[in-house]
């Protein structure tokens, strides 16, 4: 496999097809008064006291309903994004195999796609989760007991020890297990989206062409992982000088003291950076996508079979 062409094919499907950024920018992203003696005196406090209250716990009330519809608001804005991711990977993934093929693809097409992988995209999802948990107790609880068991020994010496040592083994297995799921997760969504396989099955096929490409798996992760953090920091880089560039009239206003005209500045400076923000996140989450799709379809085009 041609790594350099990986990178060239994924960067030219990215910047011929904008219409997919859509989809990379899902892929790439879940606080009274006192008076006289008297009897009417006494009235008209109690009635003030009681009113006082009573606006205390409507207050209370109100805040209270707010901060309901505030949460009910967050979590449906969260489920809808999660959604969207959803349909983002299995459209992706579908649309970047067929343009790669040399047919043609659409916002539309890909969105059919990618609704009509939803339920199964989502089950692959739900069991790499399950997977990663189960993965994390089996690291975390003979750790645990180690470290448990040198405490019981009343050792100082043997704590320190027992816990560096649980320290470096639980670091060197995570690593290992973060890799391995993160690999063989790529390969498994695009068996199940390109090869239309079983959630089940798709994860077993994926770690099959995992093993048996181990050091290209290794190899495609590791030069993805470098691009992603090269870009990350151009990306930063950029970020800091338009900032810096669209937010000096905000400073220079506040500086001498005119706060309205500033917040307006900050206001419009903001406006324009988030835009750009959203395409840059859209462009690196389509590329980065783009570039698996386009592995898993070199490895099994090569003889990197999935069968048993």
């Amino acid at each position: 496999m041609n790594y350099g062409d990986l990178i060239r094919d994924a960067i030219q499907i990215t910047l011929r097809n904008r219409y997919l950024w859509f989809f990379g920018f899902f892929v790439g992203l879940g606080s009274g008064g006192g008076g006289g003696g008297g009897g009417g005196d006494f009235d008209e406090q109690g009635s003030a006291e009681i009113a006082s209250v009573s606006a205390v716990q409507q207050g209370a009330f109100d805040n209270a309903l707010l901060v309901v519809v505030l949460v009910l608001l967050g979590l449906l804005i969260l489920l809808a994004f999660f959604a969207l991711y959803v349909v983002s990977q299995g459209g992706l993934t579908e649309s970047v195999a067929a343009i790669d093929r040399g047919e043609e693809r659409r916002f539309s097409s890909t969105w059919r796609a990618g609704a009509r992988n939803f339920w199964r995209v989502l089950l692959q999802i739900l069991l790499f989760l399950g997977i990663v948990l189960g993965l994390l107790l089996a690291v975390g609880i003979p750790v645990a007991l180690l470290v448990a068991g040198a405490f019981a020994t009343g050792s100082t010496a043997l704590r320190a020890v027992a816990v560096i040592f649980a320290v470096l083994v639980a670091v060197v297995v995570l690593v290992i297990v973060f890799v391995l799921v993160a690999i063989v997760r790529q390969f498994a969504r695009r068996e199940l989206v390109v090869r239309g396989a079983s959630v089940l099955g798709s994860v077993g096929s994926g770690y099959r062409l995992f093993r048996r490409n181990l050091g290209r798996s290794v190899l495609v992760w590791l030069i993805q992982l470098g691009l992603m953090l090269g870009a990350g920091i151009a990306l930063l880089i950029a970020l800091v000088i338009v900032g810096l560039l669209l937010f000096l009239p905000t400073i220079l206003l506040a500086v001498a003291q005119y706060t309205t005209a500033a917040i307006a500045a900050g206001v419009v400076a903001g406006l324009i950076l988030l835009p750009l923000l959203i395409v840059a996140l859209a462009i690196l989450g389509t590329f980065n996508h783009s570039y698996w799709t386009l592995a898993y379809l070199r490895l099994t085009s090569e003889g990197g079979t999935t069968r048993p």
